[in-house]
């Protein structure tokens, strides 16, 4: 038995006070930093996603999750986490199953919940590198002018088929040219906070939107000119009734039926005066009337509008769509090929170690062609 059944307090089965005290057993100041890393991700997602903040409560079911948690963010392309980190031999899965091994040593867990190959099953397998797309400046231009000529045709169409071309301009641009994540963007069904950005998020005469961070807080990106034009005709088009209003909405019906209908119902409308008006304007019309904001667009629904605008504008990366955390990849490339420190401002990366390791490949590139240089010399 662990915690009070044992005889332990509840300070010696708590999660949070155990790994503090495992980071306190550990001499290397490398190794401590990478435990505080992956332990403080493994507390986060047993107290968020499984309601676990006790040794006690901990069995191997949720280290199973955790594993298949880890699995999912691999395979996530708008997700930092490689195969290689989270594998069965990688930090993220290790750290955590020595840290339950330690505990217990420490005499707080009887046996390792992460021990028996049931949960090294959910994880991702590792061949390699992970493979990750960089958007190149040729593509990323072409789908940009695709995108802007297709806006500038819309302009003689209907007002829906200029709001969606806006909007997806916009979204290409902000992918493209800002650095931001699509989770920073766009709503994350397995994050309550991440719920897409908001026009009272944007500034547009400073050029700077503040985006929910990796590093869950709220953070500053620069808007340049050309990512400002494209929102401010946007916002034009859109006409937002609230500064609440997702800057990308979804325009997938159900969803925005469900919205209107949970509107109407907090303003306690009766039955008959929700069917009068659902029949009489489209949804879109009522939530801007009512001033209901519509849900975001979903990451996975981010995914499914670049796969239709590259399949239009015929742009491809070896032979895959332009996925959004490319865009990203792509503009961090770019810059670092001139200045390492405005990549890492840009990207919001805590080090320039992590920019550095990021564009490690493009890094030795560079090296061997100031190498070629000086033995021509």
């Amino acid at each position: 038995m662990t915690g009070s059944e044992s005889g332990g307090s509840d300070a010696e089965t708590d999660i949070e006070a155990a790994i503090d005290a495992r980071l306190a057993s550990l001499n290397s100041g490398n190794y401590r930093a990478n435990n505080e890393l992956v332990l403080s991700t493994f507390a986060e997602y047993l107290a968020r996603q499984r309601a676990v903040t006790s040794l006690k409560d901990l069995d191997v079911l949720d280290c199973r999750r955790y594993a298949q948690w880890l699995r999912e963010r691999v395979h996530d392309d708008e997700d930092a986490l490689s195969a290689a980190s989270a594998h069965a031999n990688g930090p993220y899965f290790t750290i955590a199953r020595a840290f339950l091994g330690w505990c217990v040593d420490d005499e707080r867990l009887d046996a390792n919940p992460a021990r028996p190959n049931r949960v090294k099953e959910g994880l991702p397998e590792h061949h390699g590198d992970h493979d990750r797309q960089f958007w190149s400046a040729d593509a990323r231009d072409a789908l940009l002018g695709f995108v802007n000529e297709r806006a500038h045709a819309a302009l003689d169409g209907s007002t829906d088929e200029r709001e969606r071309t806006f909007r997806d301009r916009a979204i290409v641009t902000m992918l493209a040219l800002t650095g931001a994540r699509g989770a920073e963007l766009f709503n994350d069904p397995r994050d309550d906070h991440r719920n897409g950005l908001r026009w009272a998020d944007v500034d547009l005469d400073r050029g700077i939107a503040r985006v929910f961070g990796k590093t869950r807080e709220q953070q500053p990106i620069p808007l340049t000119d050309r990512v400002v034009e494209s929102l401010e005709r946007y916002r034009t088009i859109q006409e937002p009734a609230t500064e609440d209003w997702p800057v990308f909405p979804t325009r997938h019906h159900p969803s925005l039926t469900r919205a209107t209908e949970n509107g109407f119902r907090e303003r306690r409308l009766d039955d008959d005066a929700v069917e009068a008006a659902m029949n009489e304007a489209t949804t879109m019309e009522l939530l801007r009337e009512y001033e209901i904001a519509p849900p975001a667009l979903s990451k996975n629904g981010a995914r499914m509008v670049m796969k239709r605008l590259c399949e239009s504008a015929d742009v491809e990366i070896d032979g895959e769509y332009l996925k959004p955390h490319g865009g990203r990849r792509g503009l961090g490339s770019d810059l670092y090929a001139q200045d390492a420190e405005l990549a890492q401002e840009t990207l919001r990366h805590e080090s320039i170690e992590t920019t550095h390791e990021s564009y490690r490949e493009q890094n030795v590139i560079e090296r061997r062609e100031r190498l070629e240089q000086a033995l021509d010399e």
